[in-house]
């Protein structure tokens, strides 16, 4: 995919002169000649950079930029202000609200292209820094804080659709063998490939996160009690017959599954949702392991 740039500007003259600019060195461009339609854009189309004049008609470029960098899901989206103005108390205001950087008027061609790279390489290093703090290292799934807070979403907004919400848990079972007798380094190498498998079981719209040590949180989204112990049975399945290589030699290993679905009249919080899927865990485990048990 294109590296996205929105242009905004009132001047049709200065969105045909960057687009020519920004085209011509691979980008893909967007552009809004008000400051009213940007959120909405910004929040449709992901752009990688927003440019930014300063002086428009209804919203200026400095409400545009606080309302951008007050927005959770597109506030690290840099901003690059363009403007006719050098006092230096502009700039400084520009900075302040967030902006990343400046571009002066009148606009040359090789500063266009500098500043948003700069701007590029600065998101870039932002979402590499961000992705390390929502992701688990050993896995590569999300860690334990950021799937707690994607199933709080999903709960309150499953409570506004008036619809119910799916949790799972998943445990390995006898891991302490598997560790005791192959080493802490065989175990890591099960856990990388047993998050593999979880990934290619579940649905593209489902997430997964390591709720910790051999524990993973799933939650199935848009679906109902038998749809999720649909899915939950073919992991049980898939793990069960996959080879897990180790070093030297490959193993067998298999997973216990509890679900807990909330049905939307049920009035309970997410915490008790997660508890209630580690219940039917502990059942699954009661029962022989290998198994995947729904909450009664």
């Amino acid at each position: 995919m294109n590296t996205r740039v929105l242009v905004v500007d009132d001047s049709r003259f200065n969105v045909r002169l960057l687009r020519d600019i920004l085209e011509n060195e691979g980008f893909e461009v967007y552009a809004a000649d008000n400051g009213l339609p940007v959120i909405d854009m910004t929040h449709e189309i992901k752009p990688d950079v927003i440019l930014l004049d300063i002086i428009m008609p209804g919203i200026d470029g400095f409400e545009v930029c606080t309302r951008l960098k007050g927005d959770s899901e597109i506030k690290d989206i840099p901003v690059i202000m363009i403007t006719a103005k050098t006092e230096s108390t502009d700039i400084k205001k520009a900075l302040e609200l967030g902006a990343f950087d400046y571009i002066k008027k009148p606009m040359d061609e090789g500063e266009v292209i500098a500043r948003v790279q700069s701007a590029l390489r600065f998101k870039q290093y932002q979402d590499k820094l961000k992705e390390m703090a929502m992701k688990d290292g050993l896995t590569g799934l999300y860690n334990h804080g950021l799937l707690m807070e994607l199933f709080e979403k999903e709960f309150r907004k499953n409570e506004r659709s008036r619809v119910g919400t799916t949790f799972a848990m998943l445990d390995i079972d006898h891991f302490k063998k598997v560790n005791d007798t192959y080493g802490h380094m065989a175990g890591d190498m099960v856990l990388r490939q047993l998050s593999q498998i979880l990934q290619n079981s579940v649905r593209m719209m489902d997430i997964i996160g390591r709720y910790g040590g051999e524990e993973f949180g799933i939650i199935l989204r848009e679906s109902d009690e038998a749809m999720a112990y649909q899915i939950s049975e073919r992991i049980r399945q898939n793990v069960e017959k996959y080879d897990f290589s180790l070093k030297e030699s490959t193993i067998h290993i298999t997973v216990s599954i509890g679900i807990c679905f909330k049905k939307f009249e049920d009035n309970i919080e997410p915490t008790e949702v997660v508890r209630r899927a580690d219940l039917a865990l502990y059942q699954a485990k009661t029962k022989g392991r290998n198994r995947v048990e729904i909450f009664r």
